[in-house]
């Protein structure tokens, strides 16, 4: 079983430091991600993603390693606050703590097409 992902990114700082829900965002990132070592759903792929984008690489298996050096590849270094992690078409936004499921997200994507879906 897979995992589709997206990373959407607030487009300006002050969304991301305020963790803001509705703030413009661009999708920076997608992704057919395996199952690693266990079946995963929602917030926790949302989890598995903030791991595998924020640890040093040598705490990452192979799997996890080629998922970050892809994100990577296209110039971004890490799962911040404020981004949303969707996972399967459920939206997760990364909170100072934790993550909070947003129900009925309403916020714009302003650059929703020049992603290319990289299957991993």
């Amino acid at each position: 079983m897979n995992n589709t992902i997206e990373i959407h990114r607030p487009s300006d700082l002050r969304g991301a430091f305020d963790a803001d829900e509705h703030a413009l965002r661009d999708k920076i990132y997608e992704a057919v991600i395996p199952q690693i070592k266990k079946e995963r759903f929602g917030e926790e792929v949302a989890e598995l993603m903030f791991h595998v984008l924020n640890a040093p690489e040598e705490m990452l298996s192979e799997v996890e390693l080629k998922i970050a050096n892809d994100f990577r590849a296209k110039k971004h270094y890490s799962l911040s606050t404020g981004d949303i992690v969707v996972v399967d078409g459920d939206h997760f936004l990364c909170e100072s703590f934790g993550w909070k499921k947003l129900e009925n997200p309403i916020y714009p994507l302003i650059n929703n097409t020049d992603v290319e879906r990289v299957i991993i």
